[in-house]
């Protein structure tokens, strides 16, 4: 072999190599994934029997588009877990996917909660809370027959009426409302029974003429009612 050819071969030889090092690193995909947002994400309290909705939204963070295993774990009060079925959630590289589940609250209780985006059952991207978290309360069905829809009541003490059940919401605002519907005044159930905190709630259209929610503790039915 001449002198010309050897050097042309031990050029040759580097760009080859080169040229299956950039074909293997174009070719070399990952799928990764954060977590951006999961509801509920503080504390809700909620009636046994009623539904509660879960969900979860994630970026994929990797090159390439991927299918993600996403899922949401639940367990209750006794730290049994509830079957809630994996959702597969197909995402474009960089963009958002969000998965979501309606949850039943069974019975009365803390439940814990932790959502899991991965590749598989075995495999795990990225998880949120970093830990199960108590994010739902189970509160005891309401089960007040005190009232009917219809029903006459009075106000027995001084009461605050509320645009809706639960101390967090505001009084209604009505020219012959002050602070409170004072005793003896009355009206007609429109609406509840509901659980709020502590207190069942009825809806009350009175006969002063504001409307609003109050605690079944200060009312009685009234005559005729």
């Amino acid at each position: 072999m001449g002198q010309h050819t050897k050097r042309w071969v031990k050029v040759l030889v580097p760009v080859a190599a080169c040229g299956l090092l950039v074909a293997a690193l174009a070719g070399c995909g990952r799928v990764t994934a954060k977590i951006d947002a999961y509801s509920p994400s503080n504390p809700v309290q909620v009636e046994a029997g009623k539904t509660v909705p879960l969900s979860v939204t994630f970026t994929n963070t990797g090159n390439r588009t991927g299918t993600f295993f996403v899922r949401a774990l639940v367990k209750d009060s006794a730290n049994v877990p509830v079957t809630l079925p994996a959702k597969d959630v197909t995402v474009a590289a960089g963009k958002q996917g969000t998965a979501v589940w309606e949850f039943i609250v069974t019975s009365p209780g803390t439940y814990t909660i932790q959502f899991i985006v991965g590749k598989d059952a075995n495999t795990t991207y990225t998880q949120a809370p970093a830990e199960p978290s108590p994010l739902i309360v189970g509160l005891p069905a309401v089960a007040s027959t005190k009232f009917k829809v219809g029903d006459r009541v009075r106000v027995t003490s001084a009461v605050r009426v509320r645009t809706g059940p639960g101390t967090e919401n505001a009084p209604v605002t009505h020219v012959n409302y002050r602070d409170s519907a004072p005793a003896g005044v009355e009206g007609k159930v429109i609406g509840g029974p509901e659980r709020a905190g502590e207190w069942v709630w009825w809806r009350v259209e009175f006969d002063a003429g504001y409307t609003g929610w109050c605690i079944e503790d200060n009312l009685t039915k009234a005559a005729g009612g």
